[in-house]
C-alpha cells in the first residue's frame, strides 16, 4: 500500500488526511506537544531529534519520502521527540483517531503499517550498530559497505554530508576528516558524493 496516495487509503483516512508544506528547518512538531497525528513524508526529508537543556540537538534518525513519521505517537499522549524539515518538504497529515480506526477496519492497511514498523525497527538496529563502532574510520567504512548496492563497491550519497554525520553520531567536520584520511590510506576513492570502496 502506498501511504502517499490518499486514494489508496481506507475511506476513514481519505476524508481526514490533509497536506502540509514545510520550508527548510521548519518544525513539524515539538517534543511534549499533543500527539494528534502521524505523517507520511511525500517529498523532502524530516529529522527526528530532541534537545538537551543546554540546547544541544541529539539526532534520532531521518525520515525520507515514502516513509511514515512519528508512528509511536499513535500510542502516546504527547510526541516523544521533535521533528524538523531538513529541506523543503511536503507531508500528509494523518489524524491519530482516523488512523487507529483504519487499523481496526482494514487488515491490508494494518499489514502495510506493520511492514513500515518492521522496516523502522531494522533501520534503528542498523543505526545503533553503526554508532556502537568506536573507531571513526571503521564506522564510516561500515556505513559505506551497508549503503553500497549488492555486488557493488560504489556509493552515491543522496544526502548532504551533514546528515550522514548526524546518522553516524559524528560532527560534520569529523566525518570530513575521516573521509580524507580514508582516501589518503587508499581505503576509498572519492569524487564529491560518489565514493568507491577500494578495501
Amino acid at each position: 500500500m502506498n501511504f502517499l496516495d490518499i486514494d489508496q487509503l481506507p475511506p476513514v483516512l481519505q476524508t481526514a488526511a490533509s497536506y502540509k508544506t514545510l520550508v527548510n528547518e521548519q518544525i513539524l512538531f515539538h517534543r511534549s506537544a499533543e500527539a494528534d497525528a502521524i505523517y507520511a513524508v511525500k517529498s523532502g526529508r524530516v529529522r527526528l531529534l530532541h534537545y538537551t537543556q543546554s540546547g544541544q540537538s541529539i539526532s534520532h534518525y531521518a525520515v525520507y519520502s515514502g516513509e511514515l513519521c512519528a508512528e509511536v505517537a499513535l500510542f502516546l499522549d504527547t510526541y516523544s521527540c521533535s521533528a524538523i524539515a531538513e529541506e523543503p518538504t511536503e507531508v500528509i497529515t494523518l489524524p491519530k483517531s482516523a488512523f487507529l480506526a483504519a487499523l481496526e477496519q482494514d487488515s491490508a492497511f494494518a499489514s502495510a503499517f506493520i511492514s513500515q514498523l518492521s522496516y523502522r525497527l531494522h533501520m534503528t538496529k542498523v543505526t545503533l550498530e553503526l554508532r556502537g563502532i568506536r573507531s571513526a574510520q571503521e564506522r564510516v567504512l561500515h556505513y559505506l559497505r551497508l549503503a553500497a548496492p549488492a555486488d557493488k563497491n560504489m556509493v552515491v550519497l543522496e544526502q548532504p554530508l551533514k546528515n550522514v554525520a548526524y546518522d553516524l553520531a559524528m560532527s560534520p567536520e569529523a566525518l570530513s576528516r575521516t573521509l580524507t584520511r580514508l582516501v589518503k590510506e587508499g581505503a576509498i576513492a572519492r569524487d564529491k558524493r560518489k565514493i568507491t570502496l577500494l578495501a
